[in-house]
């Protein structure tokens, strides 16, 4: 079974609807084949400073630690074939004992995150970590976090919760067996990744119309109502901030409240005028992206008769 038609500890808070990343549509598409996953910067920021937490927490707590399946790698195979895990790392202390550790890096420590030292972990971790002692069958798994901004480093501790773990294995086989097994897809949601998964899934043939029934026209009056009222916090929020920037004036902000940053000055590729100058070299180094669909709403509340 391939690494893509298993569900890894990276998906599970997907899945369980707990991500502020990702949706359960995002894993579906990507276990089908019809997505890839993309890096951003904050995973390539939390692969650079992985190694120093590792090493920190390390020195910290008197340990040795060895680093576990890189995403290259085969992952770790669970109990049932399809659960799988890529921990960050191995902890090996004075005698017998072993545990997990997994590294993260964040810009800060918001509400989510409890005192260093405790188990209060944000949700998507938590579960995360949960999947790695269910996977590798193991009672410990800590977790060590550095906070970009304030330069802050946390360390949590999470022991094995038989009753929880078995419950979320449960919910993901479930999952799994309707979703993965037998193709369905998802819940239609709000997520970026339900909207691309269906342009995938849905090509245009054509351009003829489709007859609207009752339940398309309530739909369409939600969603107008829905944008008008969006359009309207939007106006009202942006007032707000810049009243606040007003006052900010030329300080870099309100203690407690808000800042107003300055952003360095960035070089810009002309790529209009790179083309004309270089039609053969542009040429060369172009490539076609896969063609989409973009949703533009016309319904407007007047009568269409």
């Amino acid at each position: 079974m391939s690494k893509q038609a298993t569900i890894g500890s990276s998906s599970i808070g997907a899945l369980l609807g707990l991500s502020p990343w990702a949706s359960p549509w995002d894993v579906w598409s990507r276990m089908h084949g019809l997505t890839k996953s993309k890096g951003t910067f904050s995973t390539a920021r939390g692969h650079i400073l992985e190694p120093a937490i590792g090493a920190h927490y390390a020195k910290m707590n008197g340990v040795s630690i060895e680093k576990g399946p890189e995403y290259e790698e085969d992952p770790i195979i669970g109990p049932e074939p399809w659960m799988h895990a890529r921990h960050d790392f191995t902890v090996t202390a004075p005698g017998p004992a072993k545990w997990l550790l997994e590294v993260k890096s964040t810009r800060k420590f918001d509400h989510k995150w409890g005192k260093s030292g405790s188990s209060n972990v944000p949700p998507y971790y938590m579960a995360q970590c949960i999947w790695q002692m269910a996977v590798l069958d193991v009672d410990r798994c800590d977790l060590a976090a550095f906070a970009t901004i304030s330069d802050e480093y946390r360390c949590y501790r999470i022991n094995r919760n038989k009753e929880l773990e078995d419950k979320i294995v449960g919910l993901a086989r479930d999952w799994y067996k309707k979703h993965i097994e037998g193709g369905a897809p998802p819940e239609i949601d709000g997520s970026d990744g339900c909207g691309q998964s269906l342009a995938i899934i849905f090509r245009q043939e054509s351009k003829d119309f489709i007859e609207p029934t009752e339940e398309h026209m309530v739909m369409a009056k939600e969603l107008l109502d829905i944008r008008e009222r969006y359009s309207t916090l939007s106006a009202e929020k942006g007032e707000i901030e810049n009243r606040l920037k007003n006052e900010i004036g030329s300080s870099y902000g309100i203690a407690g409240v808000a800042i107003w940053t300055e952003s360095k000055a960035r070089n810009k590729f002309d790529r209009k005028t790179f083309e004309s100058d270089n039609p053969d070299l542009a040429k060369k180094y172009t490539t076609k992206t896969e063609p989409t669909r973009t949703f533009r709403f016309q319904y407007t509340g007047e009568s269409n008769e």
